[in-house]
């Protein structure tokens, strides 16, 4: 999703608008690109959260996997990650990790909610 992106600088901290607040519905999640960082933000219990949204096991669209509560389950492999701290829940199979690597945390960023827009901290 292409948007307009902005910027607003506040006691020396850079937000960059990813989108509206009614653009990611609870118990949902969108993948944005902001400042050529793709983005998964999702909205848990009117909560919203932003992580990175490229799995760093295998290159998975996380935003096309699958949210339960705060929890991102990957398309490609399974591993799974705490959407709320980028936190890595499960790894791949210990096959997995043997022949290609296991996975990591996700880089999460800070998020603010100001007059109905969405930001990110960078």
């Amino acid at each position: 999703m292409k948007i307009d992106l902005y910027l607003i600088i506040m006691g020396g901290l850079m937000l960059e608008k990813v989108c509206n607040v009614s653009d990611v519905q609870e118990g949902s999640m969108k993948g944005f690109t902001v400042e050529s960082r793709y983005i998964l933000l999702s909205n848990v219990d009117g909560n919203f959260y932003a992580v990175d949204a490229v799995c760093p096991h295998a290159g998975g669209y996380l935003p096309i996997g699958k949210l339960e509560n705060n929890i991102i389950t990957c398309p490609v492999h399974g591993s799974t990650y705490d959407v709320s701290t980028g936190k890595l829940v499960k790894d791949v199979s210990f096959l997995l990790r043997i022949a290609i690597g296991g996975s990591r945390d996700l880089t999460s960023y800070k998020v603010s909610v100001k007059d109905e827009s969405v930001f990110i901290e960078l």
